[in-house]
């Protein structure tokens, strides 16, 4: 459906939107099919295409799901296009896609790094407990046992040896 300007509106918009934005997101229908299943609504790829070409008609709730699934703010993807591949904007659109991406890479790696950060500080605390109960002097330099084929054991052979050499 069109506007009486020629511009996207309704089922015909929000085809127009998934299409490009999924696009944009290096998504495949199959991605989205799984999404949304993901997201309570049982999609098949074959569903995607149709919506994608204006042959099914579109639920409000799968409007919905649908943006969550693409991770695209409800509003904007009902009453906006979004700009085709032909379209300057288009290579904007998917850099934001890719800044996101990292984003969310850079957060999963944040939040990695403070659990290790809390892990070691615990170990920490438990070895200080440990050596304090068992009256050790933690002040003088306490005896280094290397982790077996770390690189400071001095019994790791040496990358690209043969241990047939021996």
């Amino acid at each position: 459906m069109t506007t009486h300007r020629g511009r996207l509106s309704g089922e015909a918009l929000v085809a127009h939107n998934l299409r490009i934005v999924r696009k944009a997101a290096r998504l495949s229908q199959e991605d989205v099919a799984e999404r949304m299943t993901r997201l309570g609504h049982k999609f098949h790829q074959t569903q995607v295409a149709k919506i994608e070409r204006g042959a099914r008609p579109i639920r409000y709730d799968e409007v919905i799901a649908l943006a969550k699934a693409l991770n695209v703010p409800l509003f904007n993807f009902m009453t906006e296009a979004v700009a085709g591949e032909g379209e300057p904007e288009f290579e904007l659109q998917e850099a934001a896609f890719r800044v996101e991406a990292a984003e969310q890479e850079w957060r999963t790696a944040h939040d990695i790094e403070q659990a290790a950060k809390a892990r070691l500080e615990e170990a920490e605390r438990e070895y200080r407990a440990i050596a304090e109960r068992l009256g050790v002097d933690l002040e003088e330099e306490p005896p280094f046992y290397p982790a077996p084929n770390s690189p400071w054991d001095p019994l790791r052979k040496e990358a690209g040896t043969d241990p047939s050499q021996e």
